[in-house]
């Protein structure tokens, strides 16, 4: 069934001729920004039949008219009286496979019973701060990609390539284009196997991206910013085995010259250690669904792969899924067998960005092939496709974005990883049981990270 998905690649996609790899654009193909692209580097025009409307940039932070207590409350949900376009089934995703990806399809195919996309009206609405803007037209003459693909330079934060001309700008973009300077906050992951029963971690994180801070000025690069594009600390609540087991990570700009470092406290030996296999395939989380670099759609190291900017296409997928974090829903409403409830999840169609990355001769990694989707507007992974070494389908994973009002901008939310063999799946980050997440609190600094604080943090 799912080898039937795949022969659907074709009209699936439909997709555009790609243009080569490059760095830099030319100052006057920049200035088309805002102008021929919106000013994040999307086709502001709708589509032939309107089903994707024109960009509008009328929302920059909380719209009029709603209620909003602040960072750390429920976020408000600007669509939320919205019709249903599609309640598409197993019955009729034939008539719509044109707009469903190949691990979609899949999706319908295993869960014939339960799997359904909901289908809203698009909505092209939310837009950044100026200085947002401004940093990422800077980019566009300016940032580059060397040591291969592994490394950036020439970059000023934001968006690194709005104008990409190669598979492995556009995931740079992904990993570059967020808004938020910090984050903190409680959140669940839960994995749910195919009998039903669950298996949960429990965390709490703060992470800092010191590209993102708003105070940087325009043209300030990695020279005088640094190495770190993040700095990550995780603390484990659940399960009693691992708790107040203590991670930090040091994600840099560059994973060739400056690797990713990252320190572990364990509280059985109350000793903090070096953990040299945090990325790649290393499995994570409750249930071993996903990889450390699975996380976010994809993050770490790129050497491994070779990667095709495959074009773009219009399709569904997950977009402005607000409900998805409704407090206090339980997770047995929620986590359903095989899949997330499909009633908390909101489809549009939106034009995305397709990228493949096929495994190099020689390289290892439990993933033969994978594909992303990026929505063009917010440069968010919003699904992907992970096969085996054999070309099989194995996962299909499905990631919420919201508008944030306070930072503002679109940021990704819980991420559903699932394991089409197994039958089972992950779903990360969620808050439905505790406060959403901060993406405005103070930053703490670098020496917050360090092995030196873990353990002091680890010995509390």
């Amino acid at each position: 069934m799912v080898k039937k998905a795949l022969s659907l690649l074709t009209t699936a996609l439909a997709l555009t001729a790609a243009g080569a790899a490059g760095a830099k654009v030319a100052p006057e193909e920049a200035a088309e920004l805002g102008r021929s692209l919106t000013p994040i580097g999307a086709d502001p025009k709708a589509n032939a039949d309107g089903s994707i409307p024109a960009y509008t940039g009328s929302m920059l932070g909380l719209p009029e008219g709603l209620t909003y207590k602040g960072p750390g409350y429920p976020y408000p949900d600007p669509y939320a009286d919205d019709p249903v376009l599609h309640d598409i089934n197993a019955q009729d995703a034939q008539e719509h496979a044109l707009f469903l990806s190949p691990g979609l399809q899949a999706m319908f195919e295993l869960y014939p019973e339960t799997f359904r996309v909901m289908v809203y009206p698009t909505h092209r609405d939310g837009r950044y701060d100026d200085r947002y803007y401004e940093r990422l037209r800077y980019n566009a003459v300016n940032a580059e990609l060397y040591n291969g693909e592994d490394g950036i330079r020439g970059f000023t934060g934001s968006v690194a390539f709005p104008i990409p001309r190669s598979g492995a700008e556009v995931i740079w973009n992904t990993r570059t284009a967020g808004p938020n300077y910090t984050l903190a906050g409680t959140y669940s992951d839960i994995a749910v196997f195919s009998n039903g029963s669950r298996s949960e971690r429990r965390s709490t994180i703060m992470s800092e991206y010191p590209y993102a801070n708003p105070a940087n000025e325009v043209g300030v690069e990695e020279d005088a910013l640094g190495i770190w594009a993040a700095y990550v600390l995780t603390e484990v609540h659940k399960p009693v085995r691992d708790k107040g087991t203590i991670t930090s990570i040091f994600e840099p700009y560059d994973y060739i010259t400056h690797a990713r470092e990252a320190w572990r406290y364990l509280p059985g030996s109350r000793r903090v250690r070096r953990a040299p296999t945090v990325g790649y395939d290393t499995p994570d989380g409750p249930g071993g669904f996903i990889t450390v670099d699975d996380t976010l759609g994809f993050n770490g190291a790129m050497d491994r792969f070779d990667w095709t900017l495959v074009g773009k296409s219009e399709l569904y997928v997950p977009f402005h899924s607000y409900s998805f974090d409704t407090p206090g829903l339980d997770y047995d409403t929620l986590l359903t067998p095989y899949h997330a409830n499909p009633d908390y999840i909101r489809y549009e169609k939106r034009r995305v960005w397709v990228v493949e990355a096929t495994l190099k001769e020689g390289a290892r990694h439990i993933y033969g092939k994978r594909r992303f989707y990026v929505d063009e507007d917010s440069w968010n992974i919003v699904m992907t496709e992970n096969y085996d070494g054999r070309g099989e389908l194995w996962k299909v994973v499905l990631i919420n974005s919201i508008y944030e009002y306070n930072v503002p901008g679109y940021v990704n939310r819980s991420m559903m990883f699932h394991e089409l063999r197994a039958g089972g799946y992950i779903t990360i980050r969620l808050v439905n049981d505790s406060e959403p997440l901060d993406y405005t609190v103070e930053p703490n600094g670098e020496s917050y990270y360090s092995p030196t604080n873990v353990r002091k943090l680890g010995r509390r």
